[in-house]
């Protein structure tokens, strides 16, 4: 489970994750990175739902695959998902309920400007074509100005949201904030902040390792 703050135009993506990973009980778990930049693909792929998913895959997108770019990508993506949650599901005995969402955002190698897609394990894993503009998950207010000064605010009212929520409802979210920032030209990975319990919650995590 997982925060997710994106912003996409022809130009640029920016990309905002927190790294707080719990167990199925809501603990803090470990901090991971819920986001990764490809480079020889100029993509970003994030996810939110199940833990490690969406890493698993772009472990698979970066050391076995032959694409192209992130178009060439999205053709083989859905069908790639749905076979790697099969797995996935049964290494790690989830739940039928539980859900996930990977997002692939990149520059596409026809056009040069930034695309985006998502995939949603609600909708088996279909390619949805993002519009441009600033998306959030969970939910919270969507605030204007410079979004690299407003995450951390706006990752925090996420959180405030889903701490009112009963613990099996709720989206656990916390540790640091990173984002990524691409373009055309490259791509930088930058630490915005950080929750006011990561120190507690660091102290927790390597307590019970």
């Amino acid at each position: 489970m997982s925060s997710l703050i994106f912003y996409t135009d022809s130009t640029q993506a920016l990309v905002a994750t927190d790294t707080l990973a719990v167990d199925f009980l809501g603990q803090p778990l470990a901090f991971v990175s819920k986001a990764g930049y490809i480079p020889n693909l100029r993509t970003i792929i994030a996810g939110t739902g199940a833990g490690g998913f969406a890493n698993r895959w772009l472990l698979d997108v970066s050391t076995r695959m032959i694409v192209k770019g992130i178009r060439n990508l999205d053709f083989h993506t859905p069908n790639a998902l749905r076979k790697l949650w099969c797995e996935y599901k049964a290494e790690y005995s989830f739940p039928d309920d539980f859900t996930t969402t990977v997002y692939q955002f990149g520059v596409c190698e026809e056009s040069a400007q930034i695309v985006s897609y998502a995939y949603r394990s609600t909708s088996n894993f279909e390619s949805e074509l993002l519009q441009y503009g600033t998306g959030v998950k969970p939910e919270c207010n969507i605030l204007n100005g410079n979004l690299i000064e407003l995450v951390p605010q706006m990752m925090n009212e996420q959180r405030e949201i889903q701490n009112t929520k009963q613990e099996n409802e709720r989206v656990y979210i916390g540790g640091e904030i990173f984002a990524y920032h691409l373009t055309p030209s490259g791509c930088n990975c930058s630490k915005l902040g950080e929750f006011d319990n990561f120190k507690e919650q660091q102290t927790q995590i390597f307590d019970n390792y």
